[in-house]
């Protein structure tokens, strides 16, 4: 069984109040253990109200994710299908965007007129306003994330747990150029349900947050990070959302360990090593296995057989 969180309040008088929240199946037991000096009247009800929220939290629905994956018609019978067998499984709810249609069972949208990297941000502007007008409020999450990723969802919804997904977040894998507090890589991200309101009320605003982005900042990036391994999308993406204010955050585990990967598992191992994670990197990487958290959330660039290895490990194989 999980521990149970404890909290100390102290007083005006400096008396600590220490009390206990345990959830049990539809069971909330509070246990209190007051000091021996007289709290004031305020002072009580300030603490009463504070266990009730802390109630409302042990009691909370969990949180919903709806998955986003962004495929293409050659990857339809590989690796969406694949995710679609895996991964995607784990999620409340789904949706493949791609170029063309998909088997009737599978859902998905598409858009054949936007059927290469030239088109990401136009394409990822649609799938949003369409997320925000045919999905609404349904969901607590949106997870976008590219067809050769796979994700630990067991793992998202530890991390989310720590969120509150009534206010703005934007979590990712943070890079350290372009924007002034950096963007978060284009593998796989996580909007709560209000930022991704905020961007569709920023695409309104072609000023802030414009239409198409403009052909020669594709080759200022690809000139500046030598390889083209960033779609002008994500760094466009974290150029609107700032607008809102909203900006990444830090989502390291406790060690300083990444939960989203950008690069291969045996790339990322070495990722110290190597001269542009240095220099374009938001935090330090840590060194060969410490790059890995114990709570990794995705891996990126990984084939339909080293999805299908993965699910097996993750959550098939029997563990002592």
């Amino acid at each position: 069984m999980d521990s149970v969180p404890t909290w100390t309040i102290r007083s005006p008088t400096q008396t600590p109040c220490k009390f206990k929240i345990r959830s049990m199946r539809s069971t909330v037991r509070i246990s209190f253990f007051y000091g021996e000096k007289t709290h004031s009247f305020f002072t009580m009800i300030g603490v009463f109200f504070f266990f009730l929220s802390q109630i409302s939290l042990a009691l909370a629905a969990p949180q919903t994710i709806f998955c986003l994956i962004h495929t293409a018609t050659p990857s339809h019978e590989t690796r969406a299908k694949t995710i679609l067998e895996t991964w995607a499984q784990h999620c409340d709810d789904f949706l493949f965007f791609t170029d063309s249609k998909m088997n009737d069972s599978i859902p998905h949208i598409y858009y054949p007129l936007l059927n290469s990297r030239d088109h990401s941000w136009e394409k990822i502007r649609r799938v949003f306003k369409y997320v925000h007008d045919k999905i609404g409020k349904k969901y607590d999450w949106y997870y976008r994330a590219d067809d050769d990723t796979y994700a630990l969802m067991h793992n998202m919804r530890t991390l989310l747990a720590n969120y509150t997904s009534s206010k703005q977040h934007y979590l990712g894998l943070r890079w350290a150029f372009f924007t002034p507090r950096g963007f978060n890589d284009g593998s796989s991200y996580i909007l709560s349900r209000p930022t991704m309101e905020a961007f569709n009320e920023v695409m309104l605003d072609p000023d802030r947050c414009p239409d198409h982005h403009r052909a020669e900042e594709d080759q200022e990036v690809r000139f500046f990070c030598h390889e083209a391994i960033f779609d002008q999308l994500i760094i466009q993406l974290a150029k609107c959302l700032a607008h809102m204010d909203v900006y990444p955050e830090d989502i390291r585990d406790e060690y300083g360990s990444e939960r989203i990967q950008h690069f291969h598992p045996i790339e990322q191992y070495g990722i110290y090593k190597d001269t542009f994670n240095r220099r374009l990197a938001y935090y330090p990487a840590m060194k060969e296995d410490e790059n890995f958290s114990s709570r990794m959330i995705s891996f990126h660039h990984v084939s339909p057989y080293e999805m299908r290895m993965m699910d097996y490990i993750f959550y098939h194989l029997n563990k002592p």
